[in-house]
C-alpha cells in the first residue's frame, strides 16, 4: 500500500513540473479560437440542414 502512495506522489510530483512548462493561450486568443468554432458550428448546421431538408424533399417527390 505504501508504494501505492509513494507512486501517486511521484506522480503530483511530475504533474506539477509538466504543468510549469504549458504555454497557455491569452484571453485574446481564447475568444479568437472560441468565435471561429462557433462560426464554425453555426455555419455547419445551417449546412447539414439545408442539405437535409433537400434530400428530404427529394424523397418525399420520389415517393408521391
Amino acid at each position: 500500500m505504501s508504494a501505492k502512495f509513494k507512486e501517486f506522489g511521484e506522480f503530483l510530483e511530475q504533474s506539477k513540473v509538466e504543468m510549469k512548462k504549458v504555454i497557455w493561450p491569452t484571453q485574446k486568443e481564447t475568444i479568437q479560437t472560441c468565435t471561429a468554432v462557433l462560426v464554425l458550428v453555426v455555419v455547419m448546421s445551417i449546412f447539414l440542414g439545408v442539405v437535409d431538408l433537400g434530400l428530404s424533399k427529394f424523397v418525399e417527390a420520389i415517393l408521391s
